[in-house]
């Protein structure tokens, strides 16, 4: 039951408005015994996350149909399912927007995983990580953007790419030194007006086979660093 109300309210709430090139969303009918009431929603890859398991084959051509928290796929368009239902056979595609709400978030680690980094670099992540877990008061101006969660004393240096108005990813520029090979990425996404999640990926290797072959004498030849924030409103 827990997970049905999740995918409802994720798949009610989410944007329409998305570039070009985002990935596509899926269509969405909430039906009763007079019809349903249609909605572009989530997009695929959100919802095997939320799932934890793949949509059927063909799924972008489908439309979701609830009922009583109920979910099937459908391969019938959505005003053959709105008649199914009871409906008119009409059901125009609603547009849904997340704004995120102003207020005190609060940031918070879910998930921190260090592997094959000497505890040199393993000791340099938990300031990183620990920096975005405080309190902070956001005013948002009605639009999400994960540059907000950053810290006043620790400025966010990740330059974020928007993939749709809730979701972003990160790149954090780290220069090269022509040793090693450092890429540090990130990812943002609004999943409800109060509530957001992250997550940071460092991966380091060396610059060359030579520089290699001495990562790999001191345990460094696959050096990385994975971490899971969540974000949540916390007071006005």
């Amino acid at each position: 039951m827990r997970t049905h109300l999740i995918i409802a309210g994720l798949l009610t709430l989410v944007s329409l408005t998305q570039p070009a090139h985002a990935e596509a969303r899926i269509l969405f009918a909430n039906c009763g015994d007079a019809g349903c009431a249609c909605k572009l929603s989530i997009t695929m890859s959100e919802y095997e996350a939320l799932v934890g398991s793949p949509a059927p084959p063909g799924a972008e051509n489908m439309v979701l149909v609830e009922k009583d928290n109920d979910y099937i796929w459908s391969s019938a368009s959505v005003e053959e399912v709105d008649a199914s239902y009871g409906g008119d056979g009409v059901c125009p595609i609603e547009v849904f927007t997340i704004i995120p709400e102003d207020g005190a978030w609060r940031g918070s680690v879910r998930v921190q995983e260090i592997k094959g980094c000497l505890p040199q670099v393993a000791d340099m992540v938990p300031p990183l990580v620990d920096a975005m877990g405080s309190v902070k008061q956001i005013t948002w101006g009605g639009k999400f953007h994960p540059g907000k969660f950053a810290l006043s004393t620790a400025p966010d240096g990740i330059r974020w790419t928007e993939r749709s108005p809730t979701q972003f990813d990160g790149v954090f520029p780290v220069p090269a030194n022509g040793t090693l090979d450092v890429k540090v990425t990130a990812t943002a996404t609004l999943t409800a007006p109060d509530r957001a999640e992250a997550t940071m990926a460092l991966r380091l290797a060396a610059a060359s086979k030579k520089d290699a072959a001495a990562l790999a004498l001191l345990g460094m030849a696959d050096c990385k660093v994975d971490a899971v924030y969540d974000f949540e409103r916390v007071a006005p």
